[in-house]
C-alpha cells in the first residue's frame, strides 16, 4: 500500500512517510498536476499560505546550502543542461519532491533555480516597478536611495517579494563563503538578467544594451539591504521544518499534511467501468491482406464489455 500527501503529492510507503523531504509545500492550485514548466507568473507556483515561495526554489536552495557552500563557482559554473531540464520537469510532475541527494553535481541544482526563474513570464522585479528600482539604485543620495528601494520592495506583489527575500538571503550566504569564490558583485551579474530583467517583456536590441547595466546595479542594492529587513517577510520563527544546519532563514512551519491512500474506492469503481473500451489491439500492415480464419473448433477470444 502506498500513501500520498494531499498537499505536496509526495508518495511513499507508510513506513517511510517520516523520511519525506521537508518542508511540505502544497502544490500551487493554478498548476494542477504541475504540468506548467515555464511561462507563468511566480504566483502560479506558490502555495496558498505564506510565505509565498515556490517549492522548487525552497528545496533547491536548501540542498545547495546543505552540501554546496564549499563548491567553487556556485551559480557561475553551469551544470548539465539536460540534467537541469530533467530535474525541473521532475518538480512539476505532481508526484512530490524529487530526491535531490541523488544528484551528484550541485551545479545542476543551481542551474535548476536559474532556469526556473529565467522561464517566468515576468521577472521577480515586475515591469511596472522596474524604473522605480533603477531610479533608487541610481540615486547618489544614499539615504534617499535606500528609502526608495524599501518603498519599491513594498510595492512588489507578495509572491515576488517573498521569493526575492528568500533568494537574496541565500545569495548573501553564498557570497560570504570564501570557498565559493562568488562575491556579491559576481552573483549580481549572474542573477541580474533573471531577477531584474528589462523594463518591458520584449525590448529592442538597443534598449537591451542600455538597460543591461542596471540589472547588476539593482542587485547590488539588494545585497546592501540588511538581512533583518528581508527576514521579516519570511516570518521566521524557531519552530520551522528546516534542519538547524541550514543557514538561510527558512519558511515557517506549515500545517502538517495528512497522508492517505493514493487510490480511493471511488477511483477503482470508476476505473472498472472503462475496462474493455479499447480491448482490441489495432492491426498493422496491409489492410487488404486476408486473415486466415481459425478452424471451427477454436473459439474466438471473449470480448470485455
Amino acid at each position: 500500500m502506498a500513501m500520498k500527501c494531499k498537499d505536496c503529492r509526495a508518495s511513499c510507503h507508510p513506513d517511510c512517510k517520516d523520511s519525506l523531504p521537508l518542508p511540505c509545500i502544497p502544490t500551487a492550485p493554478s498548476t494542477p498536476g504541475g504540468t506548467k514548466l515555464s511561462g507563468g507568473l511566480i504566483s502560479d507556483y506558490t502555495p496558498l499560505d505564506p510565505p509565498y515561495i515556490p517549492g522548487i526554489v525552497v528545496h533547491c536552495v536548501n540542498e545547495v546550502e546543505a552540501r554546496g557552500l564549499s563548491e567553487i563557482g556556485l551559480y557561475r559554473v553551469p551544470g548539465s543542461d539536460s540534467q537541469v531540464k530533467e530535474l525541473k520537469k521532475d518538480f512539476f510532475k505532481g508526484k512530490g519532491i524529487p530526491n535531490l541527494s541523488h544528484i551528484d553535481d550541485i551545479h545542476v541544482i543551481c542551474g535548476c533555480i536559474k532556469d526556473f526563474l529565467r522561464g517566468l513570464k515576468e521577472p521577480l522585479v515586475t515591469y511596472g516597478l522596474w524604473k522605480d528600482f533603477v531610479h533608487a539604485a541610481e540615486n547618489r543620495d544614499k539615504c534617499m536611495g535606500e528609502s526608495e528601494v524599501y518603498q519599491a520592495i513594498s510595492k512588489l506583489p507578495t509572491p515576488n517579494r517573498d521569493t526575492l527575500a528568500f533568494l537574496i538571503l541565500h545569495l548573501i550566504r553564498v557570497s560570504e563563503c570564501k570557498e565559493c569564490k562568488m562575491p556579491a558583485s559576481n552573483l549580481a551579474k549572474v542573477f541580474g538578467p533573471t531577477v531584474i530583467g528589462y523594463s518591458v517583456p520584449d525590448p529592442e536590441p538597443l534598449q537591451m544594451i542600455n538597460e543591461t547595466k542596471y540589472q547588476a546595479m539593482v542587485m547590488d542594492k539588494f545585497f546592501e539591504v540588511p538581512e533583518s529587513y528581508w527576514e521579516k517577510f519570511l516570518n521566521i520563527d524557531e519552530e520551522n521544518l528546516y534542519p538547524n544546519t541550514y543557514n538561510t532563514p527558512k519558511t515557517p512551519d506549515v500545517p502538517k499534511s495528512y497522508l492517505g491512500p493514493i487510490h480511493t474506492p471511488e477511483t477503482y469503481e470508476n476505473k472498472s467501468k472503462t475496462w474493455g473500451k479499447n480491448a482490441m489491439t489495432p492491426r498493422f500492415g496491409n489492410k487488404s491482406r486476408q486473415v486466415n480464419k481459425k478452424p471451427s473448433h477454436f473459439f474466438s477470444s471473449p470480448m470485455l464489455n
